[in-house]
């Protein structure tokens, strides 16, 4: 329960040097798995909504029109999400409304953005997610909706997890505030994240999560170490495995089809001794908000 200014930083990400890890650095994330949450109640009240079974799924991804830069990873990334629940309704580009998504968010248990999203740090309530036609679904939005039973929210865009910074003893932010409105656990990012870092992390979180049955806070947790310390080769053979499993068009309870292929041509590419991935940029933005 970080207080005042040390909400804007992943303590998960503080290291020392240590010349026998893979990165010559021990983070704390080495040692515990993190999870952060504003408050005591705020968490006690997501524990009361952690026995919520995960069966259903809402899916946005890239709403438009949009100003932002394009999101080329977007459908992959949200089809392997949906890939792993037995119930899924997605709405993709000019179907993700606000009132279309303000309409489907009580009928899911989890929800996955694929979207771009903002922060005011001075306005905190104005924190949001950016949906079609220039609309954006807003911290207020989410408060006013008075939602039980949510399991998780996985908040895959820009800065979603950026607390404000006018009243830093009161921490504001986009996943504290799913917290309150009734929301178990929330993913979501302190700083602009690496379209295909993201891709790579979140397809092994619900590869933890879902399939390996993992507790999401361990899966995140789990899947930042497997991103940083595993060298390129290695990625290379775990998307190769999912290719091995279906005709290029399938796709499996695992993952999308098209998804571990475009990773498996991606990885494929670099050199394998190497990692791309080692630096915190890419796998220390997410951090777990709750249970």
């Amino acid at each position: 329960i970080p207080t005042s200014y040390l909400s804007f930083l992943p303590l998960h990400a503080a290291w020392t040097p240590d010349d026998t890890t893979p990165t010559n650095r021990r983070y704390a994330c080495d040692t515990v798995a993190f999870t952060y949450a504003p408050n005591a109640l705020a968490l006690h009240t997501a524990r009361t909504q952690a026995h919520t079974p995960a069966t259903t799924i809402l899916a946005i991804d890239e709403p438009l029109p949009c100003t932002a830069n394009p999101l080329p990873n977007s459908a992959q990334e949200v089809t392997t999400a949906v890939a792993h629940f037995p119930q899924h309704q997605i709405l993709r580009h000019t179907a993700a409304t606000r009132e279309a998504v303000l309409a489907a968010l009580p009928q899911h248990t989890v929800w996955h953005f694929s979207c771009h999203g903002g922060s005011d740090i001075m306005n905190p309530l104005d924190n949001g997610l950016l949906l079609s036609n220039g609309q954006t679904l807003s911290l207020r939005d989410l408060l006013a909706l008075h939602l039980q039973g949510i399991r998780l929210a996985v908040l895959s865009a820009c800065e979603t997890g950026m607390p404000g910074a006018a009243l830093p003893d009161e921490v504001v932010s986009l996943p504290t505030g799913l917290l309150q409105a009734g929301v178990a656990g929330v993913v979501a990012s302190l700083w602009s994240v690496s379209d295909l870092s993201t891709m790579m992390l979140l397809s092994r979180f619900y590869d933890l999560w879902r399939t390996e049955h993992l507790a999401p806070h361990h899966a995140l947790h789990q899947a930042q170490i497997w991103l940083r310390d595993t060298p390129n080769g290695q990625k290379v053979a775990y998307f190769k495995t999912f290719l091995a499993e279906f005709q290029p068009t399938e796709d499996t309870e695992r993952m999308a089809a098209a998804t571990a292929d475009y990773l498996y041509k991606t990885t494929i590419l670099s050199r394998p001794q190497e990692n791309d991935f080692e630096h915190p940029f890419h796998w220390a933005a997410f951090t777990y908000v709750g249970t």
